[in-house]
């Protein structure tokens, strides 16, 4: 048997070298260089007196990435940078999460900065105006051609421009309430009936207002005032004034009167009593005239043609186109016509006379005041013709000055 001899198969065993994760990037080793190599070239410009000048800095010991170790062996000893700056390295951004219910979130608004630039105050300067306001033009609504266009009622007096709208409208309202009368109201009407002093056959009476009456019935009397004083032309008297006292002296019993307890004593008694009182008379629901008695202390008695010629007459006082005479002379009275108006479409029908009737036996409680103590203020000359005919006679019937 023959013997062979076989060659002996020699293994080799090489460490395998591992591959570095980071293939895009360049090798660690050179990495180092040229850093180091950057290091070296900041020192040349540092320190350029100085003895030694290194070519190459030191190569670091480990990478900081923990690279495997590379030997540089193979390296050349002059150092040139990288043809190409080193790659950072990025990572992906994480993708972010929105909300889930997103659609209930509400929904900030853009905030709009109001800021406006600071500016210098000064003390000197004028405040800005306002600018002018626009001014409206105006209508020409009337045509003055250059004749009258003003007008007179006949029926109630009233001079008005019928071309005027409120001027018309006026004197409808002013025409209705002295021809036909003011109108009071239902309700007015039936709460009256309580203060009724006379009541005539075709269902009108004279209702009296005074100081204790409620404010609807001095306000109602005062509206009626208001008529009666526009047709007179007479004054507008206040409130405060209208619905006032003012101090009387109470009358004597008939015994105290035997007795002679005043002419004894020398004192009279007194007592505070309504001033004014108002006494209208109604007709349906309408006011169709209207008394405003007072009370006074004296008057003066209206003179005869023949008496007024002697010198115990004062100067004719005069009211519109009637003058009366009177005497110098006062005597006592009680109560005093201030104002009696009757509506033009029922005149000469005895409201003025049912009127002073009422008046003299309703103002003093238990007393009818006799016609000797009754005077008239500021007679017209349709009042003057009623004092004479309620009178009686042209003279001697008294009137008062207010």
């Amino acid at each position: 048997m023959s013997t062979t001899k076989h060659k002996k198969i020699i293994r080799t065993y090489s460490r395998q070298r591992n591959q570095s994760i980071h293939d895009a990037e360049p090798a660690s080793k050179r990495r180092r260089v040229d850093s180091d190599t950057q290091t070296a070239d900041r020192g040349h410009t540092t320190q350029g007196n100085s003895p030694t000048k290194p070519e190459c800095a030191a190569i670091a010991s480990s990478s900081p990435r923990e690279s495997p170790a590379i030997l540089s062996d193979h390296v050349p000893v002059t150092c040139t940078p990288p043809s190409s700056p080193p790659l950072s390295r990025t990572t992906p951004p994480h993708p972010t999460r929105g909300p889930i219910f997103s659609f209930l979130k509400r929904k900030q608004e853009p905030k709009t900065s109001t800021a406006e630039p600071l500016s210098e105050k000064s003390y000197n300067a004028q405040p800005q105006l306002p600018p002018p306001k626009k001014r409206r033009r105006l209508t020409q609504m009337q045509l003055d051609l250059g004749g009258d266009v003003r007008k007179s009622c006949k029926v109630c007096g009233m001079d008005y421009i019928p071309s005027n709208v409120e001027d018309a409208a006026l004197h409808r309202k002013f025409h209705a309430m002295n021809v036909g009368g003011v109108d009071l109201g239902k309700s007015f009407v039936e709460n009256a009936k309580k203060n009724q002093v006379w009541a005539g056959g075709d269902g009108s009476f004279i209702a009296v207002i005074g100081r204790k009456d409620s404010l609807a019935f001095r306000n109602k009397a005062t509206q009626v005032l208001g008529v009666v004083n526009t047709e007179l032309a007479a004054v507008t008297i206040e409130d405060d004034k209208l619905w006032s006292q003012i101090p009387v002296e109470e009358p004597l019993s008939r015994a105290q009167h035997e007795k002679g307890d005043s002419t004894k004593t020398g004192k009279k008694d007194y007592s505070n009593g309504d001033r004014f009182k108002v006494y209208l008379y109604i007709r349906g629901l309408k006011c169709i005239g209207a008394c405003l008695a007072e009370r006074i202390l004296e008057a003066y008695a209206v003179l005869g043609p023949d008496d007024a010629s002697g010198g115990n007459a004062r100067p004719p006082v005069e009211w519109r186109s009637s003058s009366i005479s009177v005497s110098k002379a006062t005597n006592a009275a009680i109560l005093g016509i201030s104002r009696i108006w009757t509506s033009n479409s029922h005149r000469k029908c005895g409201v003025a006379t049912a009127l002073l009737d009422s008046v003299t036996s309703d103002f003093l409680y238990g007393m009818i005041i006799p016609k000797e103590m009754v005077a008239f203020s500021q007679p017209t000359e349709s009042g003057g013709q009623l004092a004479r005919k309620w009178f009686g006679r042209d003279s001697g019937w008294h009137v008062y000055v207010d």
